[in-house]
């Protein structure tokens, strides 16, 4: 039996009733349609503290906070495809995105997404490059193993609507999702990784500063990546 949960997690302050949900929606429709299981995480309605840099995740291996983010990456955890969406907002993702991003620092040190499937999608009102941030959604869950679907970027006619042409292009992502999944398929994550810039200034740092970085280098010791 084929069974796929599909999880979108949502920046916009809008909540359920601006472009980006319209879209993310209408991609989880798509999916639901081809027999999947959909939830959306509206970051506007859980309690997502500032990272305070204390470095205690890099350390100890968690974050000590107390409020909705564990529950969050929980929810990441059991899915099999991930969707992050934000509208651009000053050249970047949302403030809400971004926070939630800078609390799954752990996450982004010691991968934990291999097996799964990202998407991205961001919208904006034609300032901006929309790309380079739906890039950006799709390269973080990318830097955790995620194989990456792809991306759907729009211009919005105002904040509230979006053309059925780039309705259109969600459920194209929405299909492509699912078939990504059914069809299992994969990419060498290590390779890809490896050449990049920003996985070798990861590792060197892990090296350079293992006696800070305990629980890192523990983990990139297992893998073989030092």
């Amino acid at each position: 039996m084929f069974y796929v949960k599909v999880l979108a997690i949502v920046g916009s302050p809008h909540r359920d009733w601006g472009c980006t949900y319209r879209l993310t929606r209408r991609m989880l429709e798509e999916c639901e349609s081809l027999g999947a299981e959909t939830e959306i995480v509206l970051l506007q309605n859980y309690r997502v503290n500032y990272c305070r840099g204390c470095g205690r995740c890099l350390v100890e291996g968690e974050c000590p906070q107390k409020d909705d983010v564990k529950l969050i990456q929980g929810k990441m955890m059991k899915a099999d495809g991930i969707v992050m969406a934000s509208p651009v907002y000053v050249f970047h993702v949302t403030g809400l995105m971004k926070n939630f991003i800078d609390r799954c620092l752990p996450m982004g040190h010691r991968p934990s997404l291999h097996g799964k499937y990202a998407a991205a999608i961001s919208v904006y009102l034609g300032v901006g490059d929309v790309e380079a941030v739906a890039r950006y959604m799709l390269m973080f869950l990318m830097a955790q193993g995620a194989y990456p679907v792809g991306t759907v970027t729009a211009l919005a006619r105002n904040i509230i609507d979006v053309s059925e042409e780039d309705l259109g292009k969600a459920a194209n992502l929405g299909r492509e999702m699912i078939q990504a999944i059914k069809e299992r398929r994969t990419f060498d994550w290590e390779v890809a990784m490896a050449k990049s810039k920003e996985f070798q200034a990861l590792r060197k740092l892990i090296l350079e500063g293992k006696d800070f970085f305990k629980k890192d280098y523990e983990y990139w010791k297992e893998k073989g990546w030092l």
